[in-house]
């Protein structure tokens, strides 16, 4: 369970290379950005936990959501830091994490990881990340991502035999509130493939998202810290 769990922190954070918005999950994202018929499963300690049904999915989409006095600009920082996952990220010490192209508006990556549950294979993905809303409208997300389309070219070269992930999105969201609050959450739909019950699945998305969440968090408020 440790490993699957492992699995779920990694691809969870951030699952992308150049493509045009075209192939952008608008519609995931719209779910995932609307406020309605999420369903409270958890709160404790000011963070509070949801699922909410995709259309036409087995799975749920999870969202995280805190009340912080933090600058939503350290967080943004942290979570475009590829780099610095392995420092900050539990459990992140075995994953391949490559940045394929960097411009002043996103990033594109590539994550290889290895899964040693028998009969589970090892997972890799191509990924964009970018630090602003998915659409004009959106004026409250700071971060979006989304998994792209396999890249043959450069994943049948790369020597690595895994399963490769091409649905899921996540929005991380700041949301100003009074004086120096701003209510921050995150919220995802990722299928990480394979045979696993959908009810397992749904339970490990809900605690790496948490995991995730708090990790993000802790070391934005770290960096905030020593900068005043």
């Amino acid at each position: 369970m440790f490993h699957i769990i492992h699995f779920m922190s990694l691809i969870s954070f951030c699952c992308a290379l150049s493509i045009d918005n075209t192939n952008k999950p608008i519609m995931l994202f719209n779910e995932l950005y609307s406020d309605k018929e999420w369903e409270l499963l958890d709160s404790d300690n000011n963070l509070s936990v949801y699922t909410k049904n995709i259309n036409n999915k087995n799975l749920k989409a999870v969202m995280v959501k805190q009340e912080l006095a933090l600058p939503k600009d350290v967080l943004q920082d942290v979570i475009m830091d590829i780099g610095n996952y392995k420092k900050f990220l539990r459990n992140s010490e075995s994953f391949v994490s490559i940045e394929i192209k960097k411009t002043d508006t996103f990033i594109d990556g590539y994550q290889f990881i290895p899964i040693d549950v028998p009969f589970f294979d090892n997972r890799e993905y191509i990924f964009r990340m970018l630090p602003s809303g998915y659409r004009k409208e959106d004026n409250t997300s700071i971060i979006h991502w989304f998994l792209l389309d396999k890249d043959v070219a450069l994943l049948d070269n790369d020597g690595n035999s895994a399963t490769y992930l091409d649905y899921g999105a996540g929005l991380w969201i700041a949301e100003q509130k009074e004086q120096d609050k701003t209510l921050f959450s995150y919220r995802i739909y990722m299928d990480p493939g394979g045979s696993l019950p959908d009810f397992l699945i749904d339970m490990i998305n809900k605690t790496s998202v948490i995991n995730i969440f708090k990790d993000a968090i802790s070391e934005a408020q770290k960096r905030h810290s020593k900068s005043n």
